[in-house]
Parts: structure tokens; C-alpha cells; sequence
């Protein structure tokens, strides 16, 4: 499929426009052109009704989002890692093909800061059995606390990051294996 074949998509977040292009989708891996920058998408864990957050890592760095209201038409307010966003997108849109759960997310994952802050605490040390969901560490952002959780089941085999350290975001916090 030739470039100039896939569509554009208008994506509005919090009235920023960016143009996204779709140029290649296997699995649940997806590479995306946003304004002439190609970006790589893989979804870890999509939504159930058991478990409402979506989990995504994007160029490398995991999120965490979750519908809070649909809008009119194909607007939505989404929470992404604890802040609010209205966002709509234009365009033609085709449902995924894969568009079931993914039972687990397999493998080592290095959980990143989602925002620049200051950690407050840590609930995860070396060698610690966590569960998904459950808070690994709290960060302090714009006078706001913000519980990172784990995304996975495993155990905690580095911690990177000490009680009272800035951070920005991205910067490595620990490794779940």
C-alpha cells in the first residue's frame, strides 16, 4: 500500500491539531505519521469491562488512559496518566482488526515517569512480587499526587529512582519482569 493511499486522519487533543497517518498495522503494533514524524504504537492492554484503561506504549514510553465521557459526534474527555484531555478525531476510521484483549503483556517492561515531578514514595524495592494495578510509586506533579501503578503482574527487578528524586517525564523509574 503506496503512502499517498492511506488516509489522514484530524486528531484534536485539548485544541491542538495534529495530522495522522496510518502507515502500517501487524498485530497490535501500529506505525503512525503524526505531522511528518513516524511514531510506533503497540497496545499492551486494551479496555474490559473488568479493567477500563487502555495500556499503550508510544515511541517507547508506556500510558495509561481511560474514556472519562463520550462527547458529541467523535469527541471524547480522556484521562491519560491522570490528566484530562478532550480530544476528537476526523477522518475516515476503520475498526481495528485486532480488537480483543490481550490476555498479558509478556516480557521485561521499564515503567517511565509519565510527567516531570518529584517522587514522593516508593512502594516498589528489588525482588517485590506486584500485581497489575496495584501502585508502584507515588509522583508529585504540579501540587498533585499521582499513583503509578503496574502494569503488569511481575516482579520488580531494579528500581531506578530513590524517595525525593525530580524526575522528568520518560526517565526511568523501575524494571517489572
Amino acid at each position: 500500500m503506496s503512502k499517498d493511499s492511506n488516509q489522514i486522519h484530524r486528531l484534536t487533543v485539548s485544541g491542538k491539531t495534529w495530522l495522522v497517518t496510518e502507515l502500517d498495522r501487524k498485530n497490535m503494533v501500529q506505525r503512525v505519521e503524526v505531522d511528518d514524524e513516524e511514531l510506533s504504537i503497540r497496545i499492551l492492554k486494551e479496555p474490559s469491562v473488568d479493567q477500563p484503561n487502555l495500556l499503550a506504549s508510544i515511541a517507547g514510553r508506556v500510558f495509561i488512559g481511560k474514556l472519562e465521557e463520550s462527547g458529541e459526534g467523535s469527541g471524547y474527555v480522556v484521562r491519560l496518566n491522570g490528566r484530562l484531555f478532550k480530544i476528537s478525531l476526523e477522518g475516515g476510521q476503520q475498526k481495528a482488526q485486532n480488537s480483543g484483549a490481550i490476555a498479558a503483556v509478556l516480557g521485561p517492561m521499564v515503567i517511565t515517569a509519565p510527567m516531570s515531578g518529584r517522587i514522593v514514595s516508593l512502594k516498589a524495592s528489588p525482588e517485590l512480587l506486584v500485581h497489575e494495578g496495584e501502585p508502584i510509586a507515588v509522583l508529585e506533579a504540579m501540587k498533585m499526587e499521582n499513583e503509578i501503578a503496574a502494569p503488569k503482574t511481575g516482579t520488580v527487578r531494579e528500581v531506578y529512582v530513590k524517595p525525593g528524586a525530580l524526575v522528568k517525564a520518560g526517565d526511568r523509574l523501575c524494571l517489572i519482569i
